[in-house]
């Protein structure tokens, strides 16, 4: 069996966030904008902004001071990202050259206020965010495939998308067996 190839964190993150190229270069953008009963009114473009605007948050947020404090309800809403899939592809395109420079290693605060306490700053690291932004793009992926699927079902989308390594790593392994 292959082994699979060794990647760094900003590397995946950017294998992440390109995943998003397989619907962003082609979908319409009425599609894009489109609400959908499917995702409770919300639509494609809104689920890609808010995975877009998270790895922006770490990356605003993570400059300011020695410990910086990052709080992921006080991003900046650009809808902008939300109505034109060019737009939002090239910013993620500016996203994925600002990650391969990112201090992994680098001390941070989890602001968690929004959850009702004040004062619920959780000691983190800009590599802990990172992970948790890989994980959150997988999440909303999955969301957006299951709208990609009822809208535009052309759009050929790779078997991982939107899926969980664990899920992938277990699929392979129940299929080895």
């Amino acid at each position: 069996m292959e082994s699979n190839p060794t990647y760094t964190l900003s590397q995946i993150a950017g294998l992440s966030l390109n995943d998003m190229r397989h619907y962003l270069t082609v979908i319409e953008p009425s599609t894009f904008q489109a609400p959908l009963d499917l995702l409770s009114g919300s639509t494609i473009g809104q689920h890609t902004r808010h995975i877009i605007e998270f790895y922006n948050c770490l990356l605003e947020q993570m400059s300011s001071g020695d410990i910086p404090v990052i709080n992921y309800a006080r991003r900046v809403r650009d809808h902008r990202i939300e109505s034109s899939p060019e737009y939002a592809l090239a910013s993620i395109e500016r996203i994925c050259d600002q990650i391969r420079e990112i201090d992994l290693n680098k001390k941070c605060y989890l602001d968690c206020e929004e959850h009702g306490q004040q004062n619920l700053k959780v000691p983190s690291t800009i590599e802990r965010e990172m992970i948790y932004n890989i994980e959150h793009t997988i999440h909303h992926l999955a969301i957006v495939k299951i709208a990609l699927k009822a809208t535009t079902p052309a759009i050929d989308l790779p078997e991982h998308f939107g899926v969980a390594p664990s899920t992938i790593h277990h699929r392979q392994e129940s299929c080895a067996q």
